[in-house]
Order: structure tokens, then C-alpha cells, then sequence
């Protein structure tokens, strides 16, 4: 950079265009408008020529934060739903007035941001009820005083509970959990929403009475009997008010309130058919009860078995008490899991950047080796020509031929024959320092070039190990990813069963692991919690759940701290698998280079590896035992096995010694609950299945671990029987003819009617194999054999 230069600054400039916000939504526009319309129309008669209508201008009052952006709205549909009901309302046009003027108060009480307006706005309302009764009624002023102020005090109690509901309202399909005077205020709103829609009728059949019952039946089968039958006792009482008829409106809705959310648990279909049998009951022994009334009711409950299953499940949701804890915990789950997840990303990220970096100083390395030549040219010259009397005569005026004769000295060098060009034997008067620097010259740069590579190497097998833990992170991302789902409804029916069964327990909890497989972890204060397991809860469970369940194969963990016992059940798999393994090693060696291993999973799987390690003795053995267990600890983990191969490829690479002895891996997982298997082979040779005389040759054509960046496996699914048996074998099996290497087909013939005994077919197939290679061993053999056995 120069400096002095003059830069030109610049200025931020601010983008000058407005931003156009739409406020609220057509939806909420609407709304305001019918809930105004609704409420305003609901009538308290006490006498037939005495009534009130409080809640129009209540909820004018109660509407603040969003709502307060629908006033004109909520007004107009106020002022029509009094209009609708002046044939029945006395003062109707104090009513309209009134609105009018209290949402005048109320915008200019937002504009100049007025605090306390309440007090203010309810002596409005009484001034305009008083001023309203003298000039209209002629009835004396002690009566006016007397019923604006009943008026007026009974808008003071419904604003706020308009209010507090409309409050509530905003918080749904939100993760704001309801308490049950919050979730019965929201049913009360809805009940005076549906007593607003009058006596219309068709063929003196009520459109109310059937929208009634129907909201009472979804409030009582999403969010139980005591909800049902609160909000039936408010609708009861809001409607019998309306229309002078208290005792059977509360009788007709809260029973229905009652009855189908006893009856919840067994579906729509039966909890409808449960309160139709009681209203017709008691319409039997009842003078109120009519066939107007029965045909109501039959309607309301075809309407609520039409209601679609999303709607119920998103209504179960919010009002549940139980439901809305498991998707508030599950939410939570997912924001924790969310953030270790994005630095689980950020980590993989970062170690993919230090990859592409390091790969990019190799990079840089090859740009400094295109100016090799010139430096080494020029430290030539600077230790023979600097103090050379023809210096001059050389570069200044010869340069070019003096240049290339220079780099034809060093060429010869590096190639080990030595000569001294001709243009440089004719002018130079120093070609014995000449020839010495430059062989010095070479000779270093050949041991620096030495270094760098071995540098450059190093960098290059750092770079790749990144990467490849880069992409094993990946994997286990997705592993993470995988979602466990929590079984909340299970573990209710599990406590009712323990608390009837007298079973001691201190917790129950169930969930679906990532296979989808039941578990439940019980916590009891048991000493002999396995024995007591057995005996008294598993019974329970499997009457429960209607499958086989048994205990997990870590048993029962015992804390000894508190002394409680933790037992993991889990569903019984259908199939089990029994392993046998004849191994030999190399004559003349005490230590075999196979490894194998077989075992439960605690997902449900049967694992098999056999892993041979290229050579023999003890280096073998701890290459290839290093690949067995750390494949068994990843799966057994949870990870998934191609997460597993690919970090360990990783790893094995970085541990694999100058020599590079390589190890194969031959892995067999069997889903015990579907008897599904799955053979991954790396480097591995055939394996073989054999079912009665029928036998299944698994093969493959991949290499060992460590020899490519990206490891090269095969991966072939199968479907496993009872009485199925798998022989899994190393390399040694079948190296027995130096002129037919690898061939199997004798052991294919000889598999057709061998013995179905696993420990026997292991020891006889090792047997046969030492006696096809004349009695001597010649490489490590492994046998491995298992049986698949059907449990129900």
C-alpha cells in the first residue's frame, strides 16, 4: 500500500424507503367483527319487560394490545348486534350511544397515552344511561338512578372477564400452558359467542342448542370430564338466563359435559353413544325434556363425529393438561438438542476449513518448487562470482549463456554425473569452486527436498484425518437427529395398573427408541429388584401392553447411594442367536492375528465381527482387536455402522505402522425382532448361509481399512428364518491351495450336509481346513458360526 495517497471517503447512505407493515390479518378483522356482533346480542332477561346487555360494551372496554387495532370494526359489529335485538332491549339506543362514545374516549385516551381511564370510562357509561332515561322515559329520577347504575355495575365484573379471556385467547397454539380457571374463562367467552346467535330455528329446532352441545362435547373429550362439566354448567347457565330456563339448560349441557368426558378414552363414536342413552333416559321420567330437544341432540353429536381429526388434535393440544406438558418438554428437548446440534455443525465446519488449509499450503509448496531453479542459480553465483574479476563480463554482458550454463551444472548434479558445460569451461577462472559449490548446493537442496516432502506428507495425512472426522461428524449428527418418542399415555395406564396391582414403584417411564421399539425404565426401591421384576411387573406390562416384554440385557442397575434400582423393559425380540468360534493360529506363532466377537445390542441387534489382521503374530492381533473393539463400543452406542467404519477407518489409518499392514473387517447385524441381517464386509472374504441343505454365499470385492481416505465397503440385506445359521470365516479358511487361492466351493459342498450344531460346524469346518492344507497352518484360520433360533 502507498502511502499518502489520497482515498476518497464515502458515506453510508440510509435507504429513505418506508417500510409498509400490514397490521393484524383479515382473520383477526373478521373476528373482532363477529365476536362484537355476538356478544352484543347476548340478553339478560330477569323479567320480560326488564333486561340488560353488557357485554357489547364490555368487550369494547376489554379489547387492548392487537385487538385494539380492529376498534371500528369491533364497533360496528357492536352497534349491529344491539340494533338486531331492539325489539327485545329497552334503551337500545343508549346502548349505541354509549359504544359509540366509549370507543371515542378510548382512541383518544391511546393517543395521548391517558392512564386509569376505567374509572372514567364507567362514569361515561353512567351519564350516558341516566341522560339517556330522563329525556326518553318519563319514570322518576330515583327509578333512572337506580337502573343505569345496575347498568353500568354490571358491565363493570363481564368487562374483566372478557378481558381476561381475550388475554388468554392470544395465547394460543403458543407454548404457554393453561391453568384451569384460564382455560374455563376461554370456554365461558365461547359460550356467550354461542348464546349470541338468539333462538334461530328451523322447524322449531335451535341452531344454538346444536353448536352448544356440540362445543361442550369437544371441550370434554380433549380436555376431560371436569372441563366438560364446567364449561356445560357455564353454558347451561349463560343460555338459561337468556331464555328464563336456569334448572334445564345447566341439567342438559353439564350432564353432557360429564358423560363424554368419562367416557373419552373410548372414542368419539362411544362417549356420543354414552349421552345419548342418558338423555333419552332421562326424557323418559322428565316433563321438560322434548322430542325437539332429542333430535338436538342427536344432531350436535353427528356435527362432533364430523369434526375433522386434526382439529380435535389441535384443540387436544392446547387444553389437554398432560398433552401440553409432553409438546412443552418435547420443545425444550428440541432447543437443547437444537444448539448442541448447530455446534456440533460449527465444529464439523471449522474442522473441514483447517482441512482446505492445510491442503492449501501444499499448494504453496508447489508454487515455491517452480522457483527452485533460479534461487539455487543465484546462490551459485552469489558464493563463486562475487568477488570474480569477470563478474561483469559474465552476467552483464553473457547472461543469458552464463544462466543456462549455471543450470545445466546443477542438472548434472542432481543427476549424479557431474560435468562442467562448455560455455562455462571456456570464460571461468574458478571451475574448481564452481564445481564444489554446486555439488554442495545440490547435495543440500536433496536432504531439504527430503524434508519437505516427509513435511508435505505429514500435512497431506493430517489434512485427510480432518476431513474424515469432518464426515464422521456428519453421521453422527444425523444419529443425533433421530428422534426418541416419548410415550406419556402408556406411562398413565402404566401407574393406574401398578397403584391396582399394589406394585412398589417410585417411577415410571416410557419412550420408543430410534428403532421404534418399546422401553420402559421403572424405579423401585426393591433389594431384589431383578427377581421382583420378574414376578410382579413384568405380568403387568404384558397384560398391559399386549406383547412380550422382558428384561433389558443391561438388567438392572442398582445406585448405591440411594439404593434404588433401575430396570430397563423393553419388548422381547422375537429371535435369538447362540455364536461359536475355532480359531488357530499361524504354526510357529503363539499369538493369532484374527479377532472376532459377538453380541447383544442393547437396540435390539446381534452383532458378529471377525477382523484379520494382514501378517500374523502380535502386530496382527493388536491391529485387528483395535478395529473389533472399537467398531463394537460405536454400535453399541447407538451409532449407526457406517458412522462406526468410517471414523474408524480414520483411526486406523493414523495408527497403522511404516510397514502398512492393514486390516479387514467382516460384520454381520441381525435385527432380532425381524430377523433381518446385514452383512458389511471391508476387505472381508465370503460369507455363508446355510439353511437345511440350501446355502446363501455372501460375497465381496472391497480393501482392508487404511488404504484409501474414503473406505471402500460392501453392504448386501438378507432375511433370516429360524434354524438359519451364518458362518462367517478369515481368509486362512480358504488359503489352503497356493494354486487356488481364495476358492470355496469345497467349502460349499462340504456346508450342504455338514452338521447343524454350531459348536460342532465351527470345529469341523477348522478341522477340515487344516486337513485340506496337509495337516499344517498356514495362515491364521478363524471360524465363526451362528444360529438363529425363533423364541414365539
Amino acid at each position: 500500500m502507498q502511502y499518502g495517497v489520497d482515498i476518497s471517503t464515502y458515506k453510508r447512505v440510509e435507504n429513505k424507503r418506508k417500510e409498509l407493515k400490514i397490521q393484524g390479518t383479515p382473520i383477526r378483522a373478521v373476528a373482532s367483527l363477529v365476536i362484537g356482533f355476538l356478544l352484543s346480542r347476548v340478553l339478560l332477561s330477569a323479567t320480560i319487560d326488564m333486561g340488560i346487555a353488557p357485554f357489547g360494551i364490555a368487550y369494547l372496554i376489554g379489547m387492548k394490545g392487537e385487538r385494539g387495532k380492529y376498534t371500528l370494526l369491533s364497533l360496528i359489529g357492536v352497534i349491529a348486534g344491539y340494533l338486531s335485538i331492539g325489539g327485545n332491549l329497552e334503551g337500545v339506543a343508549s346502548y349505541c350511544i354509549g359504544a359509540v362514545i366509549i370507543t371515542s374516549y378510548i382512541e383518544i385516551c391511546k393517543r395521548f397515552e391517558v392512564k386509569g381511564r376505567d374509572v372514567v370510562t364507567f362514569f361515561l357509561i353512567f351519564s350516558v344511561f341516566i341522560i339517556y332515561n330522563m329525556l326518553i322515559n318519563n319514570k322518576p329520577i330515583e327509578v333512572n338512578f337506580i337502573f343505569s347504575l345496575l347498568k353500568t355495575l354490571s358491565i363493570v365484573p363481564v368487562k374483566y372477564m372478557i378481558s381476561y379471556a381475550l388475554r388468554c385467547m392470544d395465547e394460543l397454539s403458543s407454548n404457554y400452558f393453561f391453568s384451569t380457571e384460564e382455560m374455563i374463562s376461554i370456554g365461558i367467552l365461547i359460550c356467550l359467542l354461542i348464546a349470541g346467535i338468539g333462538n334461530a330455528s328451523i322447524f322449531n329446532i335451535h341452531l344454538r342448542s346444536i353448536l352448544a352441545l356440540a362445543t361442550i362435547a369437544i371441550f370434554a373429550y380433549t380436555g376431560g370430564a371436569g372441563l366438560g362439566a364446567a364449561i356445560g354448567v357455564s353454558m347451561g347457565f349463560i343460555i338459561g338466563i337468556t331464555n328464563n330456563d336456569i334448572i334445564t339448560a345447566v341439567t342438559l349441557y353439564s350432564l353432557c359435559g360429564l358423560i363424554i368426558g368419562v367416557f373419552r378414552e373410548t372414542g368419539r363414536f362411544f362417549s356420543s353413544a354414552a349421552y345419548s342413552i342418558i338423555y333419552f333416559i332421562i326424557w323418559m321420567y322428565s316433563n321438560t325434556f322434548n322430542i325437539y330437544g332429542g333430535i338436538e341432540v342427536l344432531l350436535s353429536i353427528v356435527l362432533f363425529m364430523f369434526i375433522p381429526k386434526f382439529l380435535i388434535d389441535s384443540i387436544y393440544k392446547e387444553f389437554n393438561q398432560d398433552k401440553k406438558i409432553e409438546v412443552i418438554n418435547d420443545n425444550r428437548i428440541n432447543g437443547v438438542k437444537g444448539e448442541f446440534l448447530d455446534r456440533l455443525n460449527s465444529m464439523k465446519s471449522i474442522l473441514a476449513s483447517l482441512s482446505n488449509s492445510i491442503i492449501n499450503l501444499g499448494e504453496n509448496d508447489i508454487l515455491s518448487l517452480n522457483n527452485k531453479g533460479s534461487a539455487m542459480v543465484e546462490s551459485l553465483a552469489d558464493r563463486v562470482c562475487y568477488n570474480c574479476e569477470l563478474r561483469q563480463k559474465c552476467w552483464d554482458r553473457n547472461l543469458h549463456s552464463t544462466f543456462e550454463g549455471f543450470s545445466e551444472l546443477l542438472s548434472s548434479c542432481e543427476s549424479k554425473e557431474i560435468y562442467l558445460p562448455k560455455t562455462l569451461d571456456k570464460v571461468c577462472v574458478k571451475t574448481t569452486s564452481l564445481m564444489k559449490n554446486a555439488q554442495e548446493i545440490v547435495n543440500n537442496y536433496t536432504v531439504n527436498e527430503a524434508l519437505r516432502t516427509r513435511l508435505t506428507e505429514g500435512r497431506n495425512i493430517i489434512a485427510n484425518h480432518m476431513n474424515n472426522i469432518s464426515d464422521t461428524m456428519d453421521g453422527m449428527i444425523q444419529d443425533f437427529q433421530k428422534d426418541i418418542s416419548i410415550c406419556t399415555e402408556i406411562d398413565k395406564l402404566l401407574r393406574k395398573a401398578f397403584n391396582r396391582s399394589k406394585i412398589d414403584y417410585l417411577d415410571v417411564f416410557s419412550y420408543l427408541d430410534r428403532r421404534g421399539r418399546m422401553k420402559i425404565k421403572v424405579i423401585t426401591t426393591s433389594s431384589n429388584s431383578e427377581r421382583y421384576c420378574v414376578k410382579n411387573i413384568i405380568p403387568v406390562i404384558n397384560t398391559l401392553v399386549k406383547v412380550p416384554v422382558s428384561i433389558a440385557n443391561n438388567g438392572v442397575m442398582i445406585d448405591p447411594e440411594t439404593g434404588e434400582s433401575t430396570i430397563i423393559i423393553e419388548e422381547t425380540p422375537k429371535y435369538h442367536m447362540m455364536s461359536y468360534v475355532a480359531s488357530k493360529p499361524k504354526e510357529g506363532e503363539t499369538a493369532i492375528g484374527d479377532s472376532h466377537s459377538f453380541s447383544n445390542n442393547n437396540d435390539g441387534t446381534y452383532i458378529t465381527i471377525i477382523s484379520d489382521g494382514m501378517g500374523s503374530g502380535e502386530e496382527a492381533s493388536s491391529e485387528s482387536s483395535l478395529a473389533v473393539d472399537l467398531i463394537q463400543k460405536f454400535i453399541e452406542s447407538g451409532f449407526s455402522e457406517k458412522t462406526a467404519i468410517n471414523t474408524i477407518n480414520s483411526v486406523m489409518a493414523m495408527k497403522f505402522n511404516e510397514d502398512e499392514k492393514f486390516t479387514t473387517m467382516d460384520l454381520g447385524v441381525v435385527d432380532l425382532y425381524t430377523g433381518d441381517v446385514e452383512f458389511i464386509k471391508i476387505g472381508g472374504v465370503v460369507s455363508f448361509i446355510k439353511r437345511g441343505e440350501e446355502i446363501k454365499v455372501v460375497k465381496s470385492n472391497t480393501l482392508p481399512f487404511g488404504i484409501l481416505d474414503d473406505v471402500d465397503y460392501s453392504s448386501e440385506k438378507l432375511k433370516l428364518k429360524h434354524g438359519d445359521i451364518i458362518i462367517s470365516i478369515s481368509d486362512g479358511v480358504l488359503d489352503i491351495d497356493k494354486n487356488n487361492i481364495g476358492s470355496y466351493y469345497w467349502l460349499l459342498e462340504y456346508l450342504e450336509y455338514a452338521d447343524t450344531n454350531p459348536a460342532a460346524l465351527a470345529n469341523d469346518i477348522l478341522e477340515k481346513a487344516i486337513a485340506l492344507s496337509g495337516g499344517k497352518v498356514k495362515d491364521d484360520m478363524t471360524v465363526l458360526v451362528s444360529k438363529l433360533y425363533s423364541i414365539y
